[in-house]
């Protein structure tokens, strides 16, 4: 007896040494499936989801959406990852041909922060806080920056409150930059997380649209000035735009209906928002603005509200063609210190969101007019 009892305590010494033995920690398996869609090989298929470990899936096709989400998926899949002895509930969103995010939510015992970020540092990874709450806010959520050698940019969001409830939401977001926040969530947190609380401060207090605002009325040619300012003067009085380097280029604006030589482009960054800015016009004056939105929104804003919140009037002449789901109207811009121009607004609807764009005629002119186009009052038209 004494015999075998030593033969096992070899045979238990050896599995403790070597690990056999060992239960798998549940932080670290967590870990796993959150880093497996960030791998460089992995495939985001629909289909090639099914080959993720501890993950079983809802059959397919994946969902498609009426009104597409805040992250701008349109379809989702559900799910159920076994880790650590919980079940978690799944869901990956994205198009119609892949998947782009997934999101985990623990109804079970929690894992915890710090003991996550210790198993993504064990499968080394390093994560570095990018995104985080406001001191004294309501928000409740760490993004955290992953970084590893064998891995795809991307980012890990833990959320430990829900509605003031404890809770504890994983998503997992491919890419290199962080998700855009929704309005309501742009003076909660602060991406400057690197030091004391007491410093973080708010990604922004001012709304998108307000800043949108802004730029329109930097874009407007000051009534103290000439009718139309120079190339110049655009660069030096626009500081929140990105502008290509080259500066004004030749160009055949043919496919905008715009007659003009030359164009400058950059790109427009308002608290997650991004706008591609175009600029005509000829080789003294600029004529032109036209602001594009790459992407979606939720629907609320008012740009025209805050325009007028600058002191700026705004008269409504002409609207375009009708369309359930967009909006095309013209409006003469006028105030105090600029002179006036004419704003194009167009909304594309897409359920709950809506994607901005904007021509901006700083010669006051409209363009040819379409047999569609109504007058104010006409058809709706108000």
């Amino acid at each position: 007896m004494q015999a075998a009892a030593a033969r096992w305590g070899v045979r238990l010494a050896l599995c403790a040494a070597t690990g056999v033995a060992a239960a798998p920690v549940p932080e670290d398996q967590l870990a796993a499936v959150l880093t497996a869609p960030l791998a460089q090989n992995f495939e985001s298929d629909w289909q090639s989801l099914d080959k993720l470990r501890s993950v079983r899936w809802a059959p397919l096709p994946p969902t498609m959406l009426q009104n597409c989400l805040p992250d701008g998926s349109c379809f989702t899949r559900e799910g159920v990852a076994e880790v650590g002895g919980r079940r978690l509930g799944l869901i990956a969103t994205g198009a119609r041909a892949m998947a782009g995010n997934f999101y985990f939510r623990n109804a079970g015992a929690p894992f915890g922060e710090s003991a996550l970020l210790a198993a993504l540092q064990r499968a080394g990874y390093r994560a570095t806080l990018a995104r985080c709450p406001v001191p004294g806010g309501p928000g409740s959520i760490n993004w955290y920056r992953l970084a590893s050698s064998r891995s795809q940019a991307g980012h890990v969001s833990i959320q430990t409150s829900c509605q003031g409830k404890p809770c504890e939401v994983f998503a997992v977001l491919p890419g290199p930059e962080l998700p855009a926040l929704q309005p309501s969530q742009l003076k909660m947190y602060s991406e400057q997380c690197g030091g004391a609380a007491s410093a973080r401060a708010p990604v922004s207090t001012v709304p998108p649209h307000e800043q949108l605002a802004r730029l329109l009325v930097a874009l407007m040619p000051l009534g103290s000035g000439p009718v139309l300012y120079d190339w110049n003067a655009l660069t030096m009085g626009t500081n929140v735009v990105a502008w290509q380097p080259a500066g004004p280029q030749k160009a055949n604006l043919s496919f905008r209906n715009d007659p003009n030589p030359l164009m400058h482009s950059g790109e427009v960054k308002l608290s997650g928002r991004r706008f591609n800015l175009l600029v005509s016009g000829t080789p003294t004056q600029v004529r032109t603005a036209y602001l594009d939105e790459g992407g979606l929104h939720p629907r609320g804003e008012d740009l025209l509200a805050a325009l007028r919140g600058l002191g700026l009037t705004l008269q409504l002449v002409r609207c375009g063609p009708v369309y359930t789901q967009s909006i095309n109207n013209w409006y003469r811009v006028s105030g105090a210190t600029t002179r006036p121009v004419m704003l194009r607004q167009s909304l594309r609807l897409d359920g709950r969101q809506v994607q901005d764009s904007y021509e901006l005629r700083l010669d006051a002119s409209l363009p040819a007019r379409d047999p569609r186009d109504r007058d104010p009052g006409v058809a709706g038209c108000s």
